[in-house]
């Protein structure tokens, strides 16, 4: 279910591009990163900001805190997301112990075990999937009462910096910093990316389901959820605020497993 406040666009159908490049044999491909094999390459797990125009400041929202207190804070809540099958990343969504991930994260499984930062492992339940879009909500009922990341439910504007979070490639708790470099962008695979964020911050498999924040409020403005590779990755995240509605709903009644 769609967020009421979106506007209608003309939309740029990127889908289709990215499969005529796999037919085309160019070397060219589009993952979901939620698989996480053993890491196979070095990834650095601090973030380095990148030298570049500031991005615009937001009216009413707070002074921008420095991006060590901020990533550090938002750690905290983000979580890997193990199964019998691979992992992902996930973050806190609610008071209620509601953690949001990517449905193909934890697809074919009810129970999951999540692992925080500082390495102390806690049981889930999938209490809501789609298999339209590629969103999952997890409970855990050892997170209830906890305060969640604060998520931001308006379209966030290119150039915004950003930084997203998860566990890229193995490596738990590692954060990037880049910025929001498109919007309106469509995907059709598995799943179906409407609308969702271009970003150049690094992301890699086991990133699925982690948090793209904005790098000035530390609001919550994506799930991380797919990698474009022709070389020079790029990254895509569903703006959290058109899947709130059916996010909210599986809170408030789960589905039935």
């Amino acid at each position: 279910m769609k967020s009421k406040n979106k506007k209608p666009k003309k939309r740029r159908v990127l889908g289709t591009l990215a499969a005529l490049l796999l037919l085309a044999g160019g070397g060219y491909s589009l993952q979901q990163f939620g698989d996480g094999d053993s890491a196979q390459s070095s990834v650095a797990a601090e973030a380095e900001e990148k030298p570049s125009a500031e991005a615009p400041v937001k009216e009413g929202e707070p002074g921008e805190k420095p991006k060590t207190e901020l990533i550090k804070e938002t750690q905290q809540k983000v979580y890997t997301v193990l199964t019998d099958s691979g992992m992902g990343s996930g973050f806190l969504y609610n008071e209620f112990g509601m953690v949001v991930t990517n449905a193909h994260v934890v697809v074919g499984h009810t129970d999951v075990m999540l692992r925080n930062v500082d390495g102390k492992e806690f049981a889930g339940k999938v209490i809501g999937i789609s298999d339209v879009e590629d969103i999952a909500l997890i409970h855990v009922e050892a997170f209830e009462d906890e305060a969640p990341l604060v998520t931001e439910m308006e379209a966030t504007a290119v150039g915004t910096e950003v930084i997203a979070l998860g566990s890229p490639n193995g490596f738990e708790n590692t954060a990037s910093i880049g910025y929001l470099t498109g919007v309106d962008r469509d995907f059709s695979s598995d799943y179906q990316y409407e609308d969702i964020y271009q970003v150049d911050a690094q992301i890699a498999p086991g990133s699925s389901g982690g948090p793209l924040i904005d790098a000035e409020s530390g609001r919550v403005i994506g799930i991380n959820s797919l990698l474009y590779n022709d070389g020079n990755a790029i990254g895509f995240s569903i703006p959290l605020y058109s899947v709130t509605d059916s996010l909210d709903a599986w809170a408030e009644d789960p589905m039935e497993n």
